[in-house]
């Protein structure tokens, strides 16, 4: 039980303030729902958005960009899309790309799960281990072959 204040006002080690403070005023900024605008009090928890280039939270008055402060951010993003548009080439090979990414984190959750089971299905027999052996052998033949299209 804490009886005085002064108990309550221990010193915080710095190291471990340091290591925390993002993940502090990430926790912080969800419980602190009014509009990041200097000055406005406005709350955000009905009608808000998050900047996706500060990622602060506004209220719907002060939601552009160019209003709170990120417009040359928006001005930069926007002269580069126009200087190197996406073509189509360039927008299925990203579309490509992304799938190919989805492919290989589910591949690598299976085999993750793959080497989980593995111990107790080993352990019972010799079987077991070979048909995770072909399993896996199998695995490393689709991932020659998809090495080799791009």
């Amino acid at each position: 039980v804490v009886t005085k204040a002064t108990e309550l006002l221990q010193p915080i080690n710095t190291a471990a303030v340091d290591r925390n403070l993002d993940q502090v005023l990430e926790a912080v900024k969800k419980v602190d729902l009014t509009c990041d605008f200097k000055g406005c009090k406005q709350k955000t928890n009905l009608v808000g958005t998050d900047c996706s280039f500060c990622k602060d939270r506004f209220c719907f008055k002060h939601s552009l960009p160019e209003v709170h402060g990120c417009g040359e951010a928006v001005k930069r993003k926007e002269r580069e899309l126009f200087l190197h548009p996406m073509t189509g080439k360039a927008k299925a090979e990203l579309y490509e790309k992304q799938k190919a990414q989805v492919r290989l984190t589910q591949k690598l959750k299976q085999m993750s799960l793959e080497r989980k089971q593995k111990p107790s299905v080993g352990g019972s027999g010799k079987a077991g281990g070979t048909t995770a052996s072909s399993a896996r052998g199998g695995g490393t033949s689709s991932r020659g072959r998809k090495r080799t299209n791009p």
